[in-house]
C-alpha cells in the first residue's frame, strides 16, 4: 500500500478547489455529515498545507485542448491542467487511465490498483 501522506506534496498533487474542492465540500456536507464549520477548517488546511491552483484563462485553454488530445472529461481536463501548471510530476486518480503520461511531464496512476 502507497503511503499516500508522505507522497502528497505539491510536486505530486496540487488541488484545484473549485472544482475537486467543491465536489468534496458538497460530498463531505451531503453524504459524510460534516458541519459547514468543519468543512471551513478543512479547507482552510488545504490552503494551508498545499499550494491551490485556481481556475484561471490559461488553465481553462489547456483543458480544453488536452480534451482535444486525451479525449479527457471536462473535469478530468480541468485537474489535469491544474496539476501541469503546477508542475507536477504524479496525478492520483482512479477515474483516469492508469499510467498514462501527459504531455511528456505528468504521470496518471491508479491509487487502488
Amino acid at each position: 500500500m502507497r503511503n499516500f501522506e508522505k507522497d502528497f506534496s505539491w510536486r505530486l498533487a496540487p488541488l484545484e478547489m473549485t472544482g475537486q474542492g467543491s465536489e468534496l465540500a458538497e460530498q463531505l456536507l451531503k453524504k459524510a455529515g460534516f458541519s459547514e464549520d468543519q468543512v471551513a477548517k478543512l479547507i482552510q488546511s488545504f490552503y494551508e498545507k498545499y499550494p491551490v491552483v485556481e481556475m484561471d484563462e490559461g488553465i481553462l485553454l489547456t483543458a480544453s485542448q488536452l480534451r482535444q488530445e486525451y479525449d479527457f472529461s471536462y473535469w478530468d481536463s480541468l485537474v489535469v491542467s491544474c496539476a501541469l501548471a503546477a508542475g507536477a510530476e504524479i496525478l492520483y486518480s482512479e477515474d483516469m487511465q492508469d499510467g498514462l503520461i501527459v504531455r511528456g511531464e505528468l504521470k496518471i496512476i491508479n491509487p487502488l490498483k
